[in-house]
């Protein structure tokens, strides 16, 4: 009788460290309406994170390509809160609520920054991107490069040059929980394709 009941309670046990175990699990997935509280996570994020090295700190939101290939970054809301947050903590002040406002005003479109790696200081003229979502294409609807690219940190070898590009796309067509993939193409055709799954990034 004893044997039963102690068989009993350790499977109780078990059952009640599982569903502990499961309810403490973060559940990570983009949104672009961000609750009080995901403000307020986002927030202590980038304080507790204030010392890391911005590729460390940005590692969830990053693909990429190679080292002297490129990469691409998706500035979800969460991000930016997270970053102008550890921004304000290096400088010792708290962040002001104009500055959550300002990190908020991403609702209306997807912002990716991609880096990129030429041999002269004009390769960027030219590179057009495309977003997939669920074998959607969704165009930019604003697209940036920079007139003159800098010396990348391989100078005076090659690649001698990088140049960063911003991309934004609209988000009505966007599913959150999905894969995405931002292909960048350069003028002779060549694709950099990026991919982000936006169901295990904040």
């Amino acid at each position: 009788m004893n044997r039963k009941i102690m068989i009993k309670s350790t499977i109780f046990f078990l059952v009640f460290c599982t569903l502990l175990w499961l309810t403490s699990i973060k559940a990570y997935c983009m949104t672009f309406n961000l609750s009080s509280s995901e403000i307020n996570e986002a927030i202590e994020y980038g304080k507790t994170n204030k010392l890391e090295s911005l590729g460390e700190f940005t590692k969830q939101w990053v693909s990429h390509l190679g080292e002297k290939v490129g990469w691409a970054t998706i500035w979800t809301p969460y991000h930016n809160v997270a970053f102008k947050s550890k921004k304000a903590a290096v400088e010792r002040r708290d962040l002001s609520q104009e500055e959550i406002f300002k990190a908020l005003r991403l609702k209306e479109s997807l912002t990716f920054t991609v880096s990129l790696f030429g041999d002269y200081m004009q390769f960027a003229h030219g590179y057009n991107a495309i977003l997939y979502c669920n074998e959607k294409i969704i165009y930019p609807v604003l697209s940036y490069f920079p007139e003159y690219a800098e010396p990348s940190s391989f100078y005076p070898e090659s690649p001698i040059y990088v140049a960063g590009f911003v991309y934004k796309f609209p988000t009505e067509e966007i599913i959150i929980d999905s894969v995405i993939n931002l292909v960048v193409t350069d003028p002779e055709g060549h694709e950099f394709k990026f991919t982000f799954d936006l169901s295990t990034i904040n």
